[in-house]
């Protein structure tokens, strides 16, 4: 949703380069989130997605990275939006780690999160790094497989 009529407000931004930092990360989407009274269930899965996203950049990046949070807004509906970006060895075809049959080094951290967020979108390309954007709306009934952004 990076091009809609969405409304985004940083609320916090860290690097991502040790395993301490993605303990960081999590605990910050956790702790904004339950600001925003966000349910328990929904709590569990933001920082699991948390975890997941940001610890494929310490594992397989290859370069540091940069965790985003921020509360965003479209119409009458509010939620978080949580951006994951390197600048690493990106992914030559993403898709393919998004496919819930093929689980490679990537792909069980990817395909595991798009199930647990309400909207899900990845870019990437060797050598260009990685974008992955995960948004979580309050009241907004689960959806299995994560709608992608902007769909």
């Amino acid at each position: 949703m990076n091009n809609d009529n969405s409304n985004f407000v940083e609320l916090a931004r860290l690097p991502i380069v040790k395993m301490q930092d993605v303990l960081m990360a999590r605990f910050i989407g956790r702790n904004e989130a339950g600001k925003m009274d966000f349910p328990p269930a929904v709590l569990t899965r933001l920082a699991t997605a948390i975890s997941e996203i940001t610890r494929n950049v310490v594992q397989h990046a290859g370069a540091p990275g940069e965790f985003q949070l921020g509360r965003v807004s479209a119409g009458d509906q509010t939620g978080l939006r949580i951006i994951v970006s390197d600048h690493g060895q990106g992914i030559a075809h993403p898709e393919q780690f998004l496919d819930e049959g093929k689980f490679g080094p990537l792909g069980a951290g990817l395909a595991g999160t798009r199930r647990l967020v309400d909207e899900f979108h990845l870019e990437s390309s060797p050598g260009a790094g990685t974008t992955v954007t995960l948004e979580f709306w309050i009241g907004r009934p689960a959806t299995p497989a994560g709608k992608p952004l902007g769909a």
